[in-house]
């Protein structure tokens, strides 16, 4: 684990940290590097969903920046991380209240019946009840346990807000992608739409052609299906912008029968992390900014400090001081010796036992378990990286191809058309352009998509997504 992290770290001069070291990532800048690109690419989609009935009563038009809104102020992940941030910190609170001495009131009633004893010193027949109260003060404490114990709650403080920070980042990322899925459920809609379109025209353009005897009706039945198709295609496509709909809103805790769906508008290719910047930097940054392997390994300290709290709590000595305070027996009171005792008590010394070599071999464990916990977290990080940039270089390079594509279709189609019109064209040939077409549309909307998926997925993979405007 220590090379693996020393690797990550040799990637640059300018962070020479070390797992196996007592560096601390909080005593560095955390000014966030600057990954933006100077200029953005120039590919666009329109985005519409008017089209769209809403599923039950009501549908919410969103664009991306609201989405991220909602999410941070109503994320149910996002308030759960806030409460054990505050668990965490009452943890903390706790032990290093052990430090103190406890305080123990009470309230005691004694009751006398019989021959007692007078202040004159003679002897005498009496029943007497008193309510005395007292308060005792203890202050029982292994040193070396309680400041390991301290030590260990205030990693976990740490570890609890960086893992907040990381559900926040987490939130984010997954909101935008679930909006960007909206987003490409609607250009299926809209792209079955526009082929139930076609096949509309060409269903009615083959009635006519066989009224007027120059069609065949095998061309009209090929036209009934296609279009039967297209209505079945329509249903489906709706229904899957139905469903990332409600994906949308359990991620923004909603309610689910409100439709969600993208303001009308044109999105744009964007980009939030230049396409010329190393991987190596790439994997530095993310290994400096990433608060979930912060957190992992903040715990990794804390399972250290655990292991040194189990090893004073069992062989290192124990002290122990008391004072009992009474309140003054009332005048001409007749009292027992006992009742007027004051008592001190401090003691010191060990209480070892053949229990104690099983926890520490358990705390020495639980500290491997964390390192492997933050080489394991080393893993994802890198792989996150890696695999986000690729997905962006790919669909960087299919957007171009694929609008190519969508212009040679869509000319394709025009001309298969004229030619049906003029009586030199085929109805399978204006099928098969249909479909090349909607194909191609489909293409270039999910190459759009995909890249800024990627983009947001890198930016998240960096821990800088928070950064992002």
């Amino acid at each position: 684990m220590r090379r693996r992290f020393r690797w990550y770290m040799g990637l640059t001069a300018f962070l020479p940290l070390s797992v196996s070291g007592c560096a601390d990532l909080s005593s560095l800048p955390l000014s966030p590097p600057s990954v933006a690109p100077a200029t953005q690419p120039a590919a666009s989609l329109k985005v519409d969903a008017s089209q769209i009935p809403p599923m039950y009563r009501r549908l919410l038009a969103v664009d991306l920046p609201a989405v991220v809104r909602v999410a941070m102020a109503r994320n149910l992940d996002i308030q759960e991380a806030l409460q054990r941030v505050e668990a965490s910190r009452g943890a903390y609170e706790s032990s290093v209240g052990a430090i103190f001495p406890s305080i123990t009131p009470n309230v005691t009633a004694l009751g006398i019946e019989g021959a007692i004893s007078n202040p004159i010193g003679g002897i005498e027949l009496a029943t007497k009840t008193f309510i005395p109260a007292a308060v005792a003060i203890q202050w029982i404490i292994n040193p070396g346990q309680v400041a390991y114990d301290i030590v260990a709650s205030k990693r976990r403080l740490e570890a609890s807000a960086q893992q907040e920070q990381a559900v926040v980042l987490e939130t984010a990322r997954v909101a935008a992608v679930q909006y960007y899925d909206l987003v490409l459920a609607q250009a299926h809609v809209s792209v079955a739409r526009q082929t139930m379109n076609e096949a509309e025209e060409l269903l009615r353009i083959e009635r006519l052609r066989l009224k007027t005897g120059t069609g065949l009706p095998a061309d009209e039945l090929r036209a009934e299906a296609a279009l039967a198709g297209a209505r079945q295609d329509l249903l489906t496509a709706v229904k899957g912008f139905y469903d990332a709909s409600v994906t949308l809103t359990v991620t923004l805790h909603l309610d689910s029968t409100v439709m969600l769906a993208p303001q009308a508008g044109t999105m744009k290719q964007t980009t939030l992390v230049r396409e010329d910047l190393p991987i190596d930097d790439m994997l530095v940054t993310a290994v400096r900014y990433r608060p979930d392997l912060e957190a992992v390994r903040t715990l990794w300290a804390a399972a250290q400090a655990d292991q040194g709290a189990t090893v004073w709590g069992g062989v290192g000595p124990q002290v122990q001081a008391a004072r009992t305070f009474l309140t003054p027996p009332p005048a001409h009171a007749i009292v027992d010796t006992m009742y007027r005792q004051q008592k001190y008590v401090a003691t010191g010394g060990f209480n070892w036992s053949a229990a104690t070599f099983g926890r520490i071999k358990s705390a020495v464990a639980n500290v491997k378990i964390a390192e492997l916990d933050l080489d394991r977290e080393l893993d994802q990080v890198g792989s996150a990286v890696v695999s986000a940039h690729q997905a962006s270089l790919t669909a960087a390079k299919l957007i171009p191809i694929a609008r190519q594509q969508v212009t040679s279709a869509e000319e394709a189609l025009r001309l298969t058309k004229e030619n049906l019109k003029a009586g030199t064209g085929l109805t399978i040939d204006v099928l098969q352009a249909v479909d090349t077409a909607e194909q191609a549309q489909l293409r270039y909307a999910t190459a759009i998509i995909g890249y800024n998926q990627s983009q947001i997925n890198l930016l998240a993979a960096l821990g800088l997504a928070s950064t992002a405007e």
